[in-house]
């Protein structure tokens, strides 16, 4: 019996909801940039070391000044992702990026390296690595700590296959290996990065998912239903379920998930809240572990447990692996949570398990030390995207990171130069810097708890009053 045209209307199509497409696509993106750029670093570390003979803090240093351009270009870049969408700038970051590896090989001295790893490779992390952040935080409220933990975790996963490059490095050569990185990239990040859209109110679509009602006496329209989601800068809110009444209460237990609708404040009004500055000071205190992990952790075991190069590589690979249950997991908690209390206790626990991993003094030992560490460092990568958006709301999202980002300037710069430096000039250095990383997480772990979620009335949207006195000079 052919189905009639009344009997369709009651078959209900089972769409997925494009939000989860642009989430499978950015993971195989930062799958890729997390195996040749975010930890494909320390891969290249040691054959530099051994070819040129460069120092520790010197490679260090170049990590310290990406990171200073990170955050020098990281306002603009926001900014222009907010105004163009994610997807332009991660076709121009990912083309910078796989230029960059392939100008990589040809490098010669640590000032070429600097030109090539400054003007392309960083640059193009920059304007694209903020991207997918953006638009996932756009495209979820209520999964948002899941989607971005995903995030987080396929660049764990490309980080878990860190020792593949390595042996790809030995056979090929690590001039070879940064050719085929960048062509890696162009292949397939530039065509996923098409997949990307800003927000689904483009397509029709709310955040999470969430339909509009299909009552067909309700008097919202769809446009209305969008800009209630949305929220706006000065008093209204947007509802996170997508319903409408009444704002919810706090939540019962100091533990619970706040479910009080988010608010979307612009950059001035955040930069006028406590929370801004505390936020801007836990990361600064955490912000360089990153760079800290992928460049310096092989080479701490290569040099002071004498491992061989591969098995030193392997060894930050099982750390990549180890931490992705928590990339996810944590991300998964954070949306049922209070999510300022789950930091602060993921801070601590970092602090803990990275000085007992600076006290590692066997190989046989060395996994279990790396456990200890690695869990905790997985769990806090997805978190610091979900502080933003509980505080401060998703509009403009792209403008109030790069404004954290460039605050964070001084940590971030001087960290991985700073621990090069120690490792250089005192004995068992590693050991020492790391120890005092491990006091300054614990820090970390209580300036999150002073942080409060702004509440009406909201700050003036006008820029602040120090900002506007050094614009005048």
């Amino acid at each position: 019996m052919v189905p009639t045209n009344e009997s369709r209307k009651g078959l209900k199509t089972v769409r997925i909801f494009y939000g989860w497409w642009i989430v499978a696509a950015g993971m195989a993106i930062q799958t890729v940039t997390g195996l040749v750029f975010a930890y494909g670093f320390s891969a290249f570390f040691i054959p530099w070391r051994n070819d040129f003979g460069w120092s520790r803090a010197n490679l260090g240093g170049v990590l310290g000044l990406a990171r200073l351009e990170g955050g020098i270009i990281g306002p603009f870049a926001g900014w222009l992702i907010d105004k163009y969408g994610p997807r332009l700038m991660m076709v121009v970051g990912l083309g910078m990026m796989g230029l960059g590896f392939i100008a990589l090989s040809r490098v010669n001295s640590i000032i070429m390296l600097y030109v090539v790893f400054l003007g392309l490779l960083s640059a193009g992390s920059g304007f694209g690595g903020r991207a997918l952040p953006v638009a996932f935080a756009n495209w979820f409220i209520r999964r948002r700590g899941l989607v971005i933990g995903l995030l987080q975790t396929a660049v764990g996963i490309g980080g878990s296959f860190v020792f593949v490059l390595a042996l790809v490095i030995r056979t090929y050569g690590w001039r070879n290996a940064a050719i085929m990185a960048g062509i890696l990239i162009w292949v397939v990040g530039i065509p996923l990065a098409f997949v990307v859209k800003h927000k689904p109110e483009q397509m029709g679509l709310l955040p999470d998912g969430n339909r509009p009602s299909t009552d067909a006496d309700d008097p919202r329209s769809l446009k209305d239903r969008q800009a209630t989601t949305q929220g706006t800068s000065s008093s209204s809110v947007g509802v996170v379920d997508g319903s409408s009444g009444t704002s919810p209460s706090k939540p019962r237990f100091f533990w619970g998930r706040d479910p009080r609708p988010e608010m979307d404040l612009t950059l001035w009004q955040a930069m006028r809240t406590p929370a801004f500055w505390l936020m801007a000071l836990t990361s600064a205190l955490w912000v360089a572990m990153p760079s800290i992990v992928t460049a310096h952790i092989a080479p701490f075991l290569a040099e002071e447990l004498k491992m061989e190069y591969v098995a030193a590589l392997a060894a930050l690979s099982f750390f990549a692996v180890i931490s992705l249950p928590a990339r996810t997991g944590v991300g998964f908690i954070a949306d049922y949570v209070n999510v300022r209390l789950l930091a602060s206790l993921v801070l601590l626990s970092m602090g803990v398990g990275m000085f007992f991993f600076s006290e590692v003094r066997s190989a046989a030992l060395a996994p279990m030390y790396i456990t200890f560490f690695a869990i905790p460092y997985g769990g806090m990568l997805p978190l610091t995207a979900v502080l933003q958006g509980y505080f401060f709301g998703r509009k403009y999202f792209g403008t109030i990171g790069g404004a954290l980002q460039f605050v964070q300037l001084p940590a971030s710069v001087a960290a991985p130069y700073w621990v090069g430096y120690v490792a250089d000039v005192l004995p068992s250095g590693y050991r020492v810097a790391f120890k005092i990383i491990a006091v300054l997480l614990v820090l970390a772990s209580g300036s999150i708890l002073l942080a409060r979620r702004p509440r009406p009335p909201l700050p003036a949207d006008r820029v602040p009053i120090l900002i506007g006195l050094i614009s005048r000079r």
